[in-house]
């Protein structure tokens, strides 16, 4: 029997880039499919990008068309600090994206999540940097 063509290793079917609004804060930008074949890239993606360790870690799901099991765990281990990945978690594009906003909601996660409309919104409930927490001097 003639041996059947190898087929290609499976590419993720989701797009990553990385916008630094500010020093503290890493904005990663998914468009996509976050599933269980996306999901080893994207994690592995997050590790690079969070390696210098931000406050602050924005996942805009915007773009995000589908969102299986495993990408809920990639969410929960960000969450959590896991993984490698670093920075307190937030999300946007969250809000009337329904695969992400559903899959959410029906795994309970939705209540637990810091969630904003967009980017911006986000940037502006954030402390500054220059804030140290000082209100004032001696």
């Amino acid at each position: 029997m003639p041996e059947r063509p190898r087929q290609p290793e499976e590419v993720p079917l989701v797009r990553c880039t990385t916008s630094r609004p500010r020093p503290d804060v890493c904005v990663v930008h998914l468009v996509g499919e976050l599933d269980m074949a996306a999901v080893p890239f994207v994690a592995d993606y997050l590790k690079r990008q969070t390696a210098t360790r931000p406050a602050e870690l924005a996942l805009d799901l915007t773009g995000v068309a589908h969102l299986a099991a495993a990408g809920l765990a990639l969410i929960v281990a960000a969450m959590n600090d896991d993984d490698g990945i670093h920075g307190r978690l937030h999300l946007v594009g969250v809000t009337g994206n329904r695969p992400v906003e559903r899959a959410l909601r029906l795994t309970g996660l939705l209540p637990v999540l810091d969630i904003h409309a967009d980017v911006q919104t986000l940037l502006d409930a954030l402390p500054s940097p220059a804030d140290d927490g000082d209100a004032g001097g001696p």
